[in-house]
């Protein structure tokens, strides 16, 4: 009896898995969990026998001294574990990095799909016969023979299943949980097997080692048995993003969580035939977000299935009006006025037809040319079946409000705060009506919901948090906007203070311009503060993605404060990637997230 199998795990398994635990804990999703429970479960129950059967002959062996002594079907409880552990290291790094992806965009048809389906699973027949062929004549061969019996027929499952899909992924999603912790376990192998924590029967193998104590046949199994559990994962999720298009096509109400079940019922009824142009329309609208609003794009990746996806639209339409108002060469028609007037037509015909609205309805098809066919792409999908019609069109009032600028002739529409105060509520607070009309639909559809204003009241809430918003927005913007020669400080405020549009517009940087970001930091403080609350009245699986969205913009107002007007340029301040990641981490783990992180 002893503990080195055990010391093993506490060096090298344990420890980052319980690493990687803390650090994505709060990210986790039902999902998520699916996932890697099933290809836990998958995992023991298929290596079971296989590894019974190698210990017993003597493939495989601990001394007496290095394990506890307790087994089942002659296999230490300390390598059942390792079945766990390893599994969980694997599928958890690649939940981590699959997080981003909208899936049905994967699912892209290919002229060549069957080729490469046929050459796969010839490839992967050719090296089950060999594996065959090396226990047959046993020997040397006969460890790396029964690694390829073991795992071939896994493979040719999951390649049949779901290769095109697998080989669409982005390689970071499907290479690195395969190599990384391959060569971890690597390391950790060669340092049992000098300690003597567990054997290879000499017999049976090889006898060379890529380093000292990694034994070529214990580099194999590592690096296929990762090559399995990604391909299992890479399969579950190939389930998961049919079911996502199917719901999203066909119009059915989608379930606020997708399940195991729905993932492998869509594969048994999958008919490959996908629809070019909504996958189309869907990475269009992901490239826009990536491009232009990483803050949007990371908030749609907290949520899950269909309501990301509508979630994807809403905010790629946004984005895209407010680029084809920004980037006019004029504000005369047919600049930004031009857009507005036509985005406007589109969204009546759209809500117009909205009865009878299907996911290949296209009533914008009179588009043309690059700004025209950004609009309709952002319009084609738009869920208006699911969204107020009021809002989208105080969108478009917020739009024109930004055409009212004129600095040649002085004027300035942002005259009082009232007047900010209306055009947040155009530009934002419509946004967050609208995302909470979305949520309400995915997750209180046909159910009761007590009080019965509860919707009326959220979206109250939601108008004043945007309003906090945008006026960090316009705080971090002040130098880019007066580079466009606008000045969205109130008025009131600059005579305070005996300053003009002009100078604001000259010199955005100065002490004066300064104290006006703090005041208008202020303003979205009272804002934030009188809204935060209701929150926490939002259902499951919705409250920590949006709390984690709105701490994660409060925070740029905090690093504006503590940068004390050196982001004043017009240079675009951005957050780095960690603290983004570490505001959300606090925002998804409680409810109290960094409460004194109030700008």
């Amino acid at each position: 009896m002893g503990l080195d199998y055990v010391m093993f795990h506490f060096t090298y398994t344990f420890p980052l898995a319980s690493i990687l635990t803390v650090l994505y804990c709060p990210f986790f999703t039902w999902q998520d969990i699916h996932r890697i429970s099933i290809l836990v479960l998958i995992a023991v129950f298929a290596t079971i026998p296989w590894d019974s059967y190698l210990i017993r002959n003597g493939i495989w062996s601990y001394p007496s001294e290095a394990v506890v002594g307790y087994t089942f079907f002659s296999i230490p409880l300390e390598e059942l574990f390792f079945f766990v552990i390893q599994t969980y290291l694997t599928s958890l790094l690649y939940c981590i990095l699959r997080r981003p992806l909208v899936l049905p965009i994967y699912l892209r048809p290919t002229s060549d799909a069957r080729k490469t389906r046929y050459i796969g699973q010839a490839m992967l027949v050719a090296l089950l016969a060999t594996g065959i062929a090396c226990c047959f004549f046993a020997g040397k061969l006969t460890y790396v023979g029964l690694i390829l019996i073991w795992v071939c027929p896994v493979l040719i499952l999951q390649w049949s299943l779901s290769c095109t899909f697998l080989i669409a992924l982005p390689w970071k999603v499907t290479v690195l949980p395969v190599c990384l912790p391959t060569l971890y376990l690597w390391v950790a192998d060669a340092n049992a097997i000098r300690a003597g924590t567990w054997a290879i029967g000499q017999a049976t193998k090889l006898d060379y080692q890529l380093w000292a104590g990694l034994e070529v046949e214990e580099a194999f199994f590592f690096l296929v048995t990762n090559l399995m559990v990604v391909g299992g994962l890479a399969s579950i999720d190939y389930g998961f993003a049919i079911e996502e298009y199917r719901v999203f096509t066909s119009g059915e109400e989608s379930p606020a969580i997708f399940s195991m079940r729905f993932a492998l019922k869509s594969v048994v009824n999958f008919d490959s035939n996908v629809d070019a142009r909504i996958i189309d329309r869907l990475s269009k609208a992901v490239r826009c977000l990536q491009k232009k609003s990483q803050s949007m794009f990371l908030g749609s990746a907290l949520f899950e299935g269909n309501l990301r996806i509508d979630l994807i639209f809403l905010y790629s339409f946004c984005r895209v009006m407010d680029d084809l108002v920004d980037d006019s060469d004029t504000f005369e028609e047919p600049g930004a006025r031009y857009w507005i007037t036509r985005c406007s037509r589109a969204l009546d015909a759209k809500f117009d037809n909205r009865a009878k609205e299907t996911k290949n309805e296209d009533s914008t098809n009179s588009f043309i040319g690059k700004g025209l066919d950004n609009l309709q792409s952002s319009l084609d999908f738009l869920p208006v079946s699911r969204l107020p019609k009021q809002p989208l069109f105080a969108l478009l009032e917020g739009f024109k409000t930004d055409l009212e600028f004129d600095a040649k002739m002085n004027e300035f529409p942002i005259h009082t705060v009232a007047d900010l105060d209306i055009y947040a509520s155009r530009v934002a607070s419509t946004v967050a009506v609208l995302v909470l009309n979305l949520v309400y639909h995915h997750y209180y559809r046909n159910k009761p919901v007590s009080p019965p204003d509860h919707l009326a009241n959220l979206e109250k809430a939601g108008a004043e948090m945007g309003k906090a918003l945008q006026c960090v927005n316009i705080a971090r913007d002040i130098g880019r906007d007066a580079a466009i020669h606008r000045v969205y400080i109130p008025t009131t405020w600059l005579t305070e203070v005996e300053l003009t549009h002009s100078e604001v517009i000259r010199c955005p940087t100065s002490p004066k311009v300064y104290m006006m970001q703090q005041r208008m930091l202020d303003l979205a403080n009272v804002y934030y503060t009188n809204s935060r609350a209701a929150i926490e009245e939002l259902p499951d699986g919705v409250r920590e993605p949006i709390r984690a969205t709105v701490e994660s913009y409060m925070e740029i107002g905090r690093v504006l404060r503590q940068m004390k007007g050196n982001t004043l340029g017009v240079k675009k301040l951005r957050l780095p990637l960690w603290r983004r990641l570490a505001v959300a981490w606090f925002a998804m783990h409680t409810s109290n997230a960094r409460n004194n992180w109030i700008i």
